[in-house]
């Protein structure tokens, strides 16, 4: 791991912090030998190794004349969030294939945090997080702007879209960040206008449904959106609308390759990888062959961190 992270961390203070946790037996036990539960608890007493403040209330973006639109000369960079419960080589190459078409000019994976409204997604975002770093450091070379980012570990829950932008932007007002999203999230039954964040004036006491505002209206109008086709979740275009995103908001757009190129896809689900490891889950007993099922579909890093740390295991 120390190698694998070498390409986005500081590899000095990660190795320092490593060297310790190596040392803190009394870490490793109370853990019960699980390197990322051990990982998780010297954490919890030392200082994240991107310390950032805390999330405080947003105030809103300035925006460029007219309201859309990437800034001239400005770095641009896409996020693609998600749960990566694991992370698969379709996400890989749809990472690499928004670097590949130029809207950006970098790709933050970001897992995403504890999820409440989610009990099925039980891997630990710690987890999570070590399987993405090791996903991109052996695949992608060093300089291809591909990285993982871990503003959600520290987070008691995952982040809301529009609070995880604000926080971005406030940490790297240089950049311009955009947000990836599948035509999943253009249907009918979806609305981005409707999305909520964390109400950062409520108090206890206060009624529960205070607890999230509205800002999905906020979201479209501050942030910009690359949209990505999912198979099976059209969206209808028109003469008054060609590209059939303005009814969504003003600062959408397609992911398109450069002409003469065809965006390359992947259908590989993290739901059925689970399930194959699932069906494997006697591999300890019978041997790494058992998880033949899932060879090709995850990098090897991935699948032995999978093994070792016995994940998905039914």
């Amino acid at each position: 791991l120390e190698t694998a992270f070498c390409h986005d961390l500081d590899t000095a203070m990660f190795s320092s912090r490593l060297r310790s946790l190596r040392c803190s037996r009394s870490l490793w036990c109370a853990a019960g030998g699980s390197a990322a539960a051990a990982a998780l608890a010297f954490r919890q007493q030392q200082p994240f190794w991107c310390e950032a403040p805390p999330l405080k209330p947003h105030t809103p973006a300035v925006l460029a004349p007219g309201g859309t639109g990437r800034e001239s000369g400005r770095k641009r960079i896409a996020l693609y969030g998600g749960a990566y419960d694991p992370i698969t080589n379709s996400h890989l190459t749809a990472a690499s294939e928004i670097v590949h078409s130029g809207k950006a000019d970098e790709v933050w994976l970001v897992p995403c945090g504890l999820r409440p409204d989610k009990p099925k997604l039980k891997t630990p975002p710690l987890d999570r997080y070590i399987m993405c770093q090791l996903a991109v450091n052996t695949t992608f070379s060093a300089d291809f702007p591909v990285k993982v980012c871990d503003i959600e570990l520290p987070e008691p829950e995952a982040l809301y879209t529009y609070d995880l932008l604000c926080t971005l932007r406030s940490r790297h007002p240089e950049v311009d960040f955009c947000f990836v999203i599948g035509t999943d999230w253009l249907q009918p039954n979806t609305n981005i206008a409707d999305w909520t964040s964390k109400n950062f004036a409520w108090k206890k006491g206060d009624p529960e449904e205070q607890k999230v505002i509205v800002t999905g209206d906020k979201l479209l109008r501050e942030f910009d959106f690359l949209v990505v086709v999912r198979p099976g979740y059209e969206v209808p275009r028109t003469m008054e609308d060609p590209t059939g995103l303005k009814k969504f908001g003003p600062r959408l757009e397609w992911l398109q390759m450069p002409e003469g190129l065809t965006f390359i896809e992947g259908n590989l689900s993290s739901t059925e990888l689970r399930k194959r490891v699932g069906r494997a889950s006697s591999f300890r007993r019978v041997g790494a062959s058992a998880l033949h099922i899932v060879e090709g579909l995850v990098p090897g890093s991935v699948l032995s961190y999978i093994q070792r740390q016995g994940l998905y295991v039914e």
